[in-house]
Formats: C-alpha cells, structure tokens, sequence
C-alpha cells in the first residue's frame, strides 16, 4: 500500500527506518574492524622508543667524537714538547695540564704514557717496552681521557638498562724534528765522556748550547773510517732522510755528490731527528767540498766558484806566492795551524798545544774539547799587522781571551782589509764573491757512547740528541781534522727546522 502526501501525483518512499536502523545496529555489532586501533597504538609507542633510541646513539657519537677531538688535541699539544731535551716531559705535562683546564668539567685526562718507540703495526698494543720516562728518548705520548658520561633522552630504566650512557678516548701524537737544507755531517757528542748515560750525554749538549762559558771551547772533530765503534768528536756523514746529493751539479766528478752537498749553502737535502743513517764517503772529496768556504778551490770545484762561493772573511794562515795568485796559496809554516811570525789563523786552545822537549810546539791530538783559553792578542797582532784594525781590538781579545773566535771573525768583517806580515787579509781573493756566515755550518749530533746501539758507519736508524751549528775556524788542511767552535742547538721554530707533530693511533 502506498501512503499519497502533499496531493495529487506526489509520491513517498515507502517507510522503512526502523528496518533499516536495525541493519546497522546488527552490522556494528558484527563489525570487527577496529580491532586494528590497539596494534596502531603499540606501533606508536616502538616508533617514539626507536626514534629516541636514535637520538641517543647520535649523542653518543657526537659525545664520543668531542672526546677523540680533545683527546687528539691534548696529546698534540703534549708531543709539540718532545724535542728529546732533559726538560720535554716536564714541558709536555704543563701543556696538558694547561689544555685540560679549558676544557669542560666532564672531560678529564686520565692516563698519560711517554713512548720511546711505537709497535711497528697500528693493530699491535703498546707494551711496556716501548714506553719511557726519560725526557731525552721520549718520542711520543699517549693521553687517554678518564670516562665521561650524559644523560639518555630514552627512559632505559624502564627496561631494565641505565639511564645513563659513558665513553671515553685515547690519542697517540709524536714528535720529530725535521733539519733541511743542512750539511750531510753528523758529529758524536763532543760534550759526551765515558760512563754517561743516554740521558747525561745530551744534558751535557743542551747545557753547552745555552752556556756562552762552554761555547769558546774548541772542538777538534776527527774523521777515522773504518772503526768498530766512535767516541766524542768523531764525526761523518748522513745519507738524506729527503732529497738527493747534488751529484750533477758542477764539482769533482767523484765522491757521489758529497763534495758539493758540503760546498753547498743550501743543500736541497733533509734530515730526521728520531732516525739518521751514517755511511761511508770520499773523505777527501768531502773535505775539498768544506774548503770552499775559505775560498780553496780543488778537485774540479775550480770551475765551480760561481756555484760555490767562499766566506766575506777567509782569513786562515795562507800566504801566496809574491801575494799574487791566492788561488795557489797555501799555509804559513811547518806548524800550521800554530801561530807563526807572519801569518797565523785564528789559534787553537792552550791546552791543545804541547811543547816539545826540544822547545817546539805540536798540537796534542788526543784532545777532543779545549779548554776555551786561547791567545786572541797575538792573533790579534799577526794577523792585522797593518790596517786600522790593527790598534783596535775587539773587547775580551786579551791573551787569555774572553771572546769566542766566531766573534773575533764577525768583528773582523769591520775591517776586512788588515792585512798580517805575510801579505794576508780577510777578503777573498780565488773566487771575489763573498756570503757571510758560510764557515757555519749544521750537523747532526749523536750520542756515540751511550746510543742504543753500537755507533759506526754501518749503523741505521740512529736517533740523533739534536742538530748543531758549528763555526768553522781554519781549513781542513790536516788530513780529515775539523776544529770548529759550538754555536749552539737548532730550536724547534727556527729557519732551518721544519717541525713535525702528528697524531699516530
């Protein structure tokens, strides 16, 4: 039956609401769709615990490089302090005291080893054998930082784990001192004597670097291949850390380039201070090589005096034939380089010079180091007979000096032109072009007596106790003798250093 409204030919549905409304009462009853609502929720919560358990681990690995960062910089600020002196360890613990009160309350160093070697793999631990607690050996240094902890964004404690989280970091740094441009030498400590240790040995070397009293004192440096073994004063030559000889480069054809790399101002050659290697050479080549600097030209370095010109000052005893050709000179006297009447270099030390029961003077060739007395006025007096110099002595000049010779020599470039009796002034003649300070020159110096290891011209790896200059005071006319004056050690930051601090574990 069909119910008609609101008139004619309008029609309505049939009624059926209540039918209907208890179709979607059966079906919600039925409806099991919902059931998904409690998975979502737990789903929820794992993606908030994972999220947060992401943010922690980021936090550790912010937290655990800030430590290997400061860790790193302790250790390098703590190496750049190991230049093998008796005071680098007493220097390296103030510079990582002095780093660590910058940094934060939570990070503390906790362990600080020095090391005098390293394993020879970055896998291998460091053992007690490698580790030391003399300054003079102490070549790197191990800073591990005390644990550190923060507080974890995820509540761990809800699942039975710590709330807090700690790391901590360790850093191993070296040292090494690295010499360019240097002449090939090594010298054995000349401050060294028998009985001393490692350490002594380069005590003694840096107290005579800093003490003007010791460095007037002459060294007689005496070159003898072919020994088992050198003692103090001994020296030789070093086979290039970097670089090469300059063996192309105009000069004697023999001798494999030694003979100019000791001609040479500025060798293009490097030399390590944890590790040098000595070798046999051509002594004579070397010494020719050495000579130029006085303005001595042999052995094929007659045709290379523009490469390798001589000293401003080259006053050193010669005379020449009718004081013409200083190219031939040669020394004044059988007992060069003894004083004479008409030439004379600058003297060795008293103590260095015998005399003879028939009056006559001889130098002592078992003395190593001098006594640092020597006759500076009689020098004086022979060697500017006639110029204005000649009434002006430098002060401390006396008979028993009170003046080094390497500042009698820079006095005397003042008045280059005195001449001695025998025709000699300071000026070079051979080769006129003149550099000053190339009678100075650099070597390494090595503990030959209480070396790790028995020191010959054999030996390699040798460490060095530091890099020297020294001033030449007369020509190596006897033989293979040098005798030089000590000008001190080559500081970390001078020109000729070349300073290497790196983190190696």
């Amino acid at each position: 039956m069909e119910l008609l409204l609101f008139g004619r030919n309008h029609k309505v549905m049939p009624f059926v609401f209540p039918q209907r409304m208890c179709a979607l009462a059966r079906a919600f009853r039925h409806d099991t769709d919902g059931i998904v609502l409690p998975y979502v929720t737990i789903v929820l919560i794992a993606i908030i615990g994972i999220s947060l358990l992401a943010l922690d681990g980021a936090r550790l690995m912010s937290f655990q490089t800030n430590l290997q960062n400061r860790a790193d910089a302790i250790s390098v600020a703590a190496a750049a302090e190991l230049d093998r002196t008796p005071t680098a360890i007493t220097r390296a613990l103030r510079a990582i005291n002095t780093f660590g009160q910058l940094s934060s309350e939570n990070i503390k160093v906790g362990d600080v080893r020095f090391l005098s070697s390293l394993p020879l793999r970055d896998s291998d631990p460091i053992t007690p054998a490698n580790v030391t607690t003399d300054p003079t050996r102490a070549a790197f240094v191990e800073v591990t930082l005390q644990p550190a902890s923060f507080s974890t964004v995820l509540p761990a404690s809800m699942f039975g784990a710590a709330n807090v989280l700690s790391a901590t970091a360790q850093s191993v740094a070296g040292f090494d001192q690295i010499v360019c441009n240097s002449t090939p030498l090594y010298v054995c400590n000349p401050f060294e004597y028998p009985g001393m240790s490692y350490g002594q040995a380069t005590a003694a070397l840096v107290d005579a670097s800093v003490n003007s009293a010791k460095q007037p004192k002459l060294i007689r440096l005496n070159r003898v291949q072919g020994k088992s073994s050198y003692q103090a004063g001994d020296f030789g030559y070093l086979t290039p850390a970097t670089g090469t000889f300059p063996i192309d480069s105009c000069g004697p054809p023999k001798g494999n380039g030694i003979g100019q790399a000791l001609a040479a101002s500025r060798p293009p050659i490097c030399f390590r201070l944890s590790s040098v290697d000595p070798f046999s050479a051509d002594d004579r080549m070397a010494m020719d090589g050495l000579n130029t600097r006085f303005d001595i030209y042999a052995d094929g370095f007659e045709r290379c005096k523009a490469n390798f010109v001589a000293d401003v000052n080259v006053r050193k005893g010669y005379i020449a034939p009718g004081n013409t050709n200083w190219c031939v000179a040669t020394p004044y006297g059988q007992n060069w380089p003894l004083q004479d009447s008409i030439a004379t270099p600058l003297p060795l030390d008293n103590n260095m010079v015998v005399q003879s029961p028939t009056a006559e003077q001889r130098i002592d060739p078992t003395i190593t180091l001098g006594s640092g007395v020597w006759d500076c006025l009689n020098y004086w007096h022979l060697a500017h007979y006639a110029g204005p110099g000649a009434v002006a002595p430098p002060t401390g000049c006396t008979t028993e000096a009170k003046i080094s010779r390497y500042s009698v020599y820079q006095y005397e470039m003042q008045y280059i032109t005195d001449r001695s009796l025998g025709g000699e002034d300071g000026d070079p003649k051979c080769n006129p072009l003149g550099v000053k300070y190339r009678r100075v020159v650099q070597a390494a110096i090595i503990n030959c007596g209480s070396g790790p290891q028995l020191m010959n011209d054999d030996s390699r790896n040798v460490p060095a106790a530091g890099f020297g200059r020294f001033f030449i005071t007369i020509p190596a006319g006897l033989g293979t003798t040098i005798y030089a004056e000590f000008l001190g050690l080559i500081k970390p930051g001078d020109v000729e250093s070349h300073d290497t601090v790196q983190i190696y574990r």
